[in-house]
C-alpha cells in the first residue's frame, strides 16, 4: 500500500514539475532552457507553437462514414485482427483507449474502456480524429510519426491542455521487409495510471501487427512514380491519368502543407493563359478518382503518399547514392512545362549527375543498368568514363 502511495506521489510531483515548465514555455520565459524537459518534447513544443493555438479544445476529425470506409480499405485492419482481441482486453483491464492510426496520424480504429470512452469522445480520440502534430501539437501519435520510434507522452508534456490529464504510449507499425512505417499503435489512459510497462506492451503489439502485414505492401495509399515513365497507383491499383493530372498529383505531393488556388495555378501553368476554372475542373475530376481525398482551402492530399522523385531527392541530400540510383528511372516528368516541376527536374538531375560523377564503382553502375534500361543515359556516360580511364591506366 505504501508503494502505491509513493508511486502516486511521484507521478503528482512529476506532473507539477512539467506543468510549471509548460506554463513558462507558453509565456516565453527564458528559464525554460536547461530544464529536465526531454529534448524530443521541447522540440515538439517549439514546432507546435508555430501552428497551434492553446485554446483548441479537441482534435479535428472527419465524418464517421469516411473513417469507417478508411478502416475497411486499410491493410492494417487484416494485419491487426489477430491482436485486436488482446488490445480490447488490455483496454478493459487497464482502463485504456487503444487506437490504430495511419501514417498521417489519422485514427482508423479505436476501442475504449468505460473509464476512457467519454474522455476519448470529448476530444475526438476516435476513428477519424486527426492526431498529427500540425493538428493537435505534441502528442504520442504525432511524435511517433515524427521520430519514427516508440514514445511516451506524459500529462503536461502534451502541448494542448485538453490532454494534460492523459498519458499516451505509441509505437510505429513497420513493414518487416521494407522498413516503411505503415501505421501507429497508441494506448492511452489518465496520467495517474501511468506505468513504465505501458510502452513495452505497445511496442511489442505494434511489432506483432507488423509481422502480419502482407509481404508485398504498397508503399502508401497513393504511389506516384514520375521519374521516367509516369505510373500512378491508388490503393494498390493503377490509375490511368492524363499528363496534366499526373502533374497536379506531383505538385500536391511536393506541397503537403497545401496550395491556394492562385499559387497552384502559378505552379502548374506559369504565365500560360489558362483560367482558374480549368484548374478547378481538373482538381474536381481528380478528387472523384481518389475517393474524395483532395482537400480544398488549401488544396492538399488527405491520404498517405509516396513519390519516387521525393525519395530520390531525400536520398541524394543524405548522400545515400545507391538508394537514389535504385529509384532513379529518368528525369522527373520530362515533358512537363509546369514551372515548379521544371525547377525540381533541374535540381534532381543536377544532384544526380554529381552523385554519378563521384561514383567510383563500375559494379554499382552495371547493376543499375541491368535492372533498368530507363533513365540510364547519365549512368552509361559515367560507366563509359570509368572504363576509358581504366584502359588508359593500362
Amino acid at each position: 500500500m505504501e508503494q502505491v502511495s509513493l508511486a502516486a506521489a511521484n507521478l503528482s510531483q512529476r506532473r507539477r514539475a512539467i506543468e510549471t515548465q509548460w506554463s513558462r514555455f507558453l509565456s516565453g520565459s527564458p528559464s525554460i532552457q536547461g530544464t529536465d524537459i526531454r529534448e524530443d518534447i521541447m522540440s515538439s513544443w517549439q514546432r507546435s507553437a508555430q501552428c497551434i493555438k492553446p485554446r483548441q479544445v479537441h482534435a479535428p476529425a472527419e465524418d464517421e462514414y469516411s473513417a469507417a470506409h478508411r478502416w475497411q480499405e486499410s491493410l492494417l485492419r487484416q494485419a491487426a485482427q489477430r491482436e485486436q482481441e488482446q488490445m480490447m482486453q488490455l483496454a478493459k483491464e487497464g482502463e485504456l483507449v487503444a487506437a490504430i492510426a495511419d501514417p498521417t496520424g489519422r485514427l482508423l480504429w479505436t476501442f475504449s474502456s468505460s473509464h476512457m470512452r467519454p474522455r476519448a469522445e470529448s476530444v475526438n480520440f476516435t476513428a477519424g480524429g486527426l492526431w498529427d502534430e500540425h493538428s493537435v501539437g505534441t502528442n504520442a501519435v504525432g511524435l511517433c510519426m515524427k521520430l519514427k520510434r516508440s514514445v511516451t507522452v506524459f500529462s503536461c508534456e502534451h502541448y494542448l491542455p485538453f490532454v494534460h490529464d492523459w498519458v499516451c504510449y505509441a509505437a510505429p507499425i513497420m513493414h518487416p521487409q521494407s522498413g516503411e512505417i505503415v501505421g501507429i499503435l497508441d494506448m492511452s489512459t489518465t496520467w495517474n495510471r501511468h506505468t513504465p510497462l505501458g510502452q513495452a506492451a505497445v511496442t511489442e503489439l505494434a511489432r506483432s501487427i507488423g509481422r502480419c502485414l502482407p509481404q508485398n505492401l504498397p508503399r502508401a495509399e497513393l504511389e506516384i512514380h514520375a521519374l521516367g515513365q509516369p505510373r500512378i497507383l491508388f490503393r494498390g491499383k493503377p490509375l490511368n491519368l492524363p499528363m496534366r493530372q499526373v502533374e497536379i498529383l506531383c505538385l500536391l505531393a511536393l506541397n503537403p502543407q497545401g496550395l491556394t488556388l492562385e499559387s497552384f495555378h502559378a505552379a502548374l501553368y506559369g504565365d500560360a493563359r489558362v483560367s482558374t476554372t480549368t484548374l478547378k475542373a481538373e482538381l474536381s475530376h481528380l478528387r472523384r478518382l481518389l475517393d474524395g481525398q483532395i482537400g480544398s482551402r488549401p488544396y492538399r492530399l488527405q491520404i498517405p503518399v509516396w513519390a519516387d522523385f521525393i525519395h530520390v531527392w531525400q536520398a541524394l541530400r543524405q548522400q545515400q547514392s545507391q538508394e537514389a540510383f535504385s529509384l532513379y528511372r529518368g528525369s522527373f516528368l520530362p515533358q512537363s512545362e509546369s514551372p515548379e516541376v521544371e525547377e525540381w527536374r533541374h535540381c534532381i538531375d543536377a544532384v544526380m549527375g554529381k552523385a554519378l560523377e563521384s561514383c567510383q564503382d563500375p559494379s554499382v553502375l552495371m547493376e543499375k543498368l541491368c535492372h533498368s534500361t530507363s533513365g540510364s543515359e547519365l549512368v552509361r556516360e559515367r560507366l563509359e568514363e570509368l572504363v576509358s580511364r581504366s584502359r588508359r591506366a593500362f
